[in-house]
């Protein structure tokens, strides 16, 4: 990462200080949670694009930390509620909140980093970046229900699908893109296409994340990951397999996906599946796609080392192995 980071090195080291300042709280009890998710390895993508797009857009303040920040905070409290309600219990291989400390710590600490994030906001006294976060975790909210509609549902569409990850994933990487382009009182066009590269980027990003669900290896389990179809997750791989799967291959499919337990055999299973009917590489090309196209809208923008991050930030969508 160290090619995208390599300009904001002195902000991104100011942020880690700041957080600690930021999460300002009496019960020691809900530091100790946030210190354990918020630095348990995160790539701080969300963050590095406010400060990136901030930077390309000329903006000169401080605004931008806290900011990356508060957008931390909100995607710390989706991975919190998402854990729950998933019942997951690794994340960035180590234990997850709730299997360390029950759901109830882990859904109550989310909502205080919703809270704090807002409280927080008010205080910066920024309307319109206000009401543009204030958009972005009603989408996350609906992205999240409609993944939990569709669980198991091999009649998920590509257009469910997408409905899902933009709702889920990207609409977040738009918002920090586009703080940037508030902060640095940009045209509307810039504006617009800083949020049109940062919501690609964040398809793109989940795109790859589908991909290596089925294709990465743990080497600590010694076997494939499979979180998805463990927790009844129909992604683009499996979905495009799907379309050209034979009646008994999808009814083996759905039986797996309603399992409460899946078994490594059952995972091999749907994904010789997926290989079978090129799941992986009609992803990969969607992939590539989104990049190529979230590029495609930096070119308003002139040549600096701010936009060469963000194009080499692209890159490393496409090759990342976690």
């Amino acid at each position: 990462m160290t090619d995208f980071i390599k300009p904001i090195e002195k902000d991104l080291k100011k942020l880690e200080l700041s957080i600690d300042k930021l999460i300002a709280t009496r019960i020691d009890f809900i530091k100790k949670i946030v210190n354990y998710i918020i630095k348990s390895g995160g790539k701080r993508v969300r963050p590095i694009l406010v400060m990136l797009c901030s930077k390309l857009c000329g903006y000169k303040g401080k605004k931008h930390i806290p900011f990356a920040a508060i957008v931390e905070f909100i995607h710390t409290a989706t991975l919190l509620h998402d854990d729950v309600v998933d019942n997951a219990k690794t994340r960035r291989g180590s234990s997850t909140v709730n299997t360390v400390w029950g759901n109830e710590p882990s859904v109550l600490v989310g909502d205080f980093l919703y809270s704090r994030s807002f409280e927080l906001m008010s205080y910066e006294g920024n309307q319109e970046i206000l009401k543009t976060i204030s958009q972005a975790t009603t989408a996350l909210s609906e992205g999240e229900i409609l993944e939990i509609i569709k669980t198991a549902d091999i009649t998920t569409t590509e257009k469910d699908y997408f409905e899902i990850i933009g709702n889920k994933t990207a609409v977040l990487f738009s918002v920090a893109c586009e703080i940037g382009a508030i902060l640095g009182n940009v045209t509307n066009k810039e504006r617009s296409a800083l949020k049109n590269f940062g919501y690609k980027l964040g398809i793109a990003f989940q795109l790859r994340d589908d991909i290596l669900d089925y294709t990465s290896y743990d080497e600590l389990l010694g076997k494939h990951v499979g979180t998805d179809l463990k927790e009844g997750k129909v992604t683009l791989p499996l979905i495009y397999a799907l379309k050209s799967a034979g009646e008994k291959e999808k009814l083996s499919t759905v039986k797996i996906l309603k399992k409460h337990t899946v078994s490594q055999r059952d995972f091999e299973r749907v994904r010789k599946l997926i290989e079978k009917y090129n799941g992986i590489s009609y992803t990969s090309t969607a992939t590539e796609k989104y990049l190529g196209s979230a590029k495609k809208e930096l070119s308003r923008f002139p040549d600096s080392q701010y936009k060469d991050a963000l194009l080499s930030l692209a890159d490393y969508m496409l090759k990342r192995e976690k």
